[in-house]
């Protein structure tokens, strides 16, 4: 099965009673500003701020190269200042968080048609900016509709207790995963409810969006997932990921898969009635190491201290190390020491005293 125009608004509808609404462009899907835009920083689709270049936030919010290190990538944070955060980003783009916006999917099979389709929408509209292009590329095998499955595990595994994230930080060898989810004990421990979200959506408090109460949970769990569409084969790169040691489970993420490719993986697939399909593993084969997950725990637990500190501007978080360590931010290692002592209860603090 190929993801099509109609399949997308059908899987949409179906999974998450979005409702559909008639454009000139055709059929979208109805959504509130702060959903879409994790779907647009999930799946690159465009806001038509411009028509010739939709503006889109994937890729823009992330922070480290590599799990187990605290080396910057330019995104959340440049250098030693904080950059691309979801607040900064609607300071200069306050389209993004004003109204409801609605995700049309448009088949095309050359950017010239492309082109073409979105101009003319654009002068027809009085206010583009509701409109997010999701790309639906007729030329690839396909349709390039991976990032859209990314975006659907990632949804569907925040109902089960995980912190969700795309395109996660690992390795140069291992390669970057297309899906993780993580329980972190050290927050199941604490006072903050921060389970059942995507990562992102922890730097965008400030916006409102609401932290979800956490019950029934006790221990640590971390999953991976490598998502295809052009083709079936997804077991190669898995296992490199599980190699890591890291992960208690693996999903194989294909829209039209029926079974997965080995009995210790699940299968995240789309029955033939649009429904979202997860199919468990049958064998229940110890895929970590105790040592290497708790150093990916630990990790982990500093990673999402940084997108709580996203919350803050760039003149509030200079004040905050100021007022703890009496001196100015010198260098990314003063911002590393600082982040990673602080405690979580610190920073939200911090976000409440902003708020």
């Amino acid at each position: 099965m190929e993801i099509d125009s109609k399949k997308f608004l059908e899987i949409m509808q179906e999974n998450f009673s979005l409702p559909i609404v008639k454009t000139s462009l055709g059929e979208g899907i109805k959504m509130d500003c702060l959903g879409a835009f994790i779907f647009s920083s999930v799946t690159g689709a465009g806001y038509l701020d411009n028509p010739a270049y939709p503006f889109t936030p994937k890729g823009l919010l992330k922070l480290f190269y590599n799990a187990l290190d605290y080396k910057f990538v330019t995104g959340l944070f440049d250098n030693t200042t904080i950059k691309n955060t979801p607040y900064n980003l609607s300071l200069g783009k306050k389209f993004i968080f004003e109204s409801d916006k609605i995700i049309i999917p448009v088949e095309f099979n050359s950017e010239r048609e492309l082109q073409a389709k979105l101009k003319k929408f654009f002068s027809e509209v009085s206010n583009p900016t509701d409109y997010i292009i999701q790309r639906i590329e007729l030329s690839k095998k396909g349709n390039g509709m991976e990032p859209f499955m990314e975006y659907l595990i990632c949804e569907t595994m925040k109902k089960e207790n995980y912190i969700v994230e795309s395109q996660i930080p690992l390795s140069h060898r291992e390669g970057s995963p297309d899906f993780g989810g993580y329980k972190i004990k050290s927050l199941i421990n604490s006072n903050i409810s921060l389970n059942k979200i995507h990562l992102i959506e922890l730097s965008m408090i400030r916006l409102g969006v609401k932290r979800n109460k956490l019950q029934g949970e006790k221990c640590s769990s971390f999953i991976v997932g490598e998502a295809k569409t052009s083709t079936t084969e997804m077991l190669k790169q898995l296992n490199k990921y599980l190699n890591t040691k890291f992960f208690d489970e693996g999903f194989e993420i294909h829209p039209s898969k029926n079974v997965a490719s080995k009995d210790y993986l699940n299968l995240f697939t789309i029955d033939s009635n649009n429904k979202i399909l997860l199919i468990r593993r049958k064998s229940k084969i110890k895929l970590f190491d105790e040592k290497r997950q708790k150093e990916y725990e630990d990790w982990l637990s500093n990673y999402v201290k940084y997108y709580l500190i996203a919350n803050l501007t760039n003149d509030e978080f200079d004040r905050f190390y100021q007022d703890y360590n009496h001196k100015q931010i010198s260098s990314i290692n003063d911002i590393v020491k600082f982040v990673n002592n602080l405690t979580y209860e610190e920073i939200f603090k911090k976000i409440r005293e902003v708020l």
